[in-house]
């Protein structure tokens, strides 16, 4: 059989199962509706308490600019500890707080500090930093194009000003993909043993590296139909605001879905049964779905715990993903995002090599 045969052939077992289109397309696009329909076009306004120690031309501007913002409400307070105890007993979620001689330090002796109290447990408090923070990056550039003037002392995501749908859409989207690689092809390779439809490859004159390289450009294929599915049900539904190249959106969808069709490989070759295997690759993929920020803000973790949960391979999946989709920003500009991702390929198919079994 000559290899675009096959490659067709696999697609069109791919389509001819109703179960797999449902993981691969109708799972995520349900989270799309779901979100959208409850979330719209927006987010709720989110209040920001200011103490403004400097009382300066400077302080005024910045905020004037600030509620200016469409999401943002500020709300004036003239005592710093009492609204920093509002904090900490999680009456308020955002404080910040500008220095006295704001104005005089940014002339003569730059960066000035400004510093925004928030509650990490609250799950828009990464998106909320963004928005300060690209908001004072703007605000730098305002005030002479020159050294950085003014520094954010918080911790947190870098965002642009986007809505709360636009950020979970590059998640549904990775989400989708990681679920039907990792459980769409570890239930299908499972299947095929099966029916013992591998030991009968092995007996023809196809090479077993031609059925499978056929089999994950299936998957890719496939992948990038979700890709565009998703994007364009967002996109057209709900408004979502896509500022980067799709191009490079395909091209970080490409190097994740390699590294899941290969943890698929891997779950197919431990599972007996594809209720088995459906069972093992939900375990290996619902706590990157959860803990990798496919909602939520990885900020809210324990410092530990997101060290390690940045390395995952969902992680910088996504923040590629939203790098390139809500910010603008080139693809060669997340060398790291890429880089573990490309260890994550090169490791888990060499496992994947390793262990798999034909019978």
């Amino acid at each position: 059989m000559a290899f675009p045969s096959l490659f067709i052939a696999n697609l069109r077992i791919i389509f001819r199962n109703r179960q797999a289109i449902f993981w691969a397309l109708a799972f995520p696009l349900l989270f799309v509706v779901v979100f959208g329909f409850f979330i719209g076009n927006g987010v709720p306004t989110t209040t920001i308490a200011v103490v403004d120690h400097a009382q300066d031309q400077l302080s005024q501007n910045l905020m004037t600019g600030l509620a200016g913002v469409e999401t943002l409400e500020l709300e004036i307070r003239a005592d710093e500890a009492e609204a920093r105890q509002e904090v900490t007993d999680g009456d308020l979620g955002f404080l910040l707080i500008l220095p006295a001689g704001l104005e005089e330090r940014v002339a003569s002796d730059p960066p000035a500090i400004v510093t925004l109290l928030f509650d990490e447990g609250s799950p828009t408090s990464g998106l909320i930093v963004g928005v300060v923070r690209r908001f004072l990056d703007d605000a730098n550039l305002t005030l002479a194009g020159a050294p950085t003037l003014l520094v954010l002392d918080a911790s947190g995501i870098y965002s642009d000003d986007v809505d709360y749908f636009d950020f979970l859409l590059p998640g549904i989207l990775g989400m989708g993909i990681m679920v039907y690689s990792i459980v769409g092809l570890a239930s299908s390779i499972t299947v095929f043993r099966e029916q013992r439809i591998l030991k009968r490859i092995q007996a023809t004159p196809l090479r077993i590296t031609t059925f499978f390289t056929a089999q994950v450009l299936a998957y890719l294929t496939l992948a990038l139909l979700q890709a565009a599915v998703i994007l364009g049900v967002g996109v057209l539904a709900y408004d979502a605001n896509i500022k980067g190249s799709y191009l490079g959106i395909g091209i970080i969808v490409l190097f994740g879905n390699l590294v899941f069709l290969s943890l698929g490989f891997i779950v197919g070759a431990f599972s007996k049964t594809a209720a088995a295997a459906s069972g093992m690759g939900n375990a290996v993929a619902l706590p990157m779905m959860f803990l990798s920020g496919a909602f939520f803000p990885r900020d809210g973790l324990p410092t530990a715990l997101r060290v390690v949960v940045d390395y995952l391979p969902l992680s910088p999946m996504l923040d590629a993903l939203r790098g390139v989709a809500l910010d603008g920003r080139a693809l060669w500009e997340f060398p790291l995002e890429l880089a573990i991702l490309s260890a994550w390929i090169v490791v888990a198919s060499a496992v994947a090599v390793r262990i798999f079994r034909f019978s």
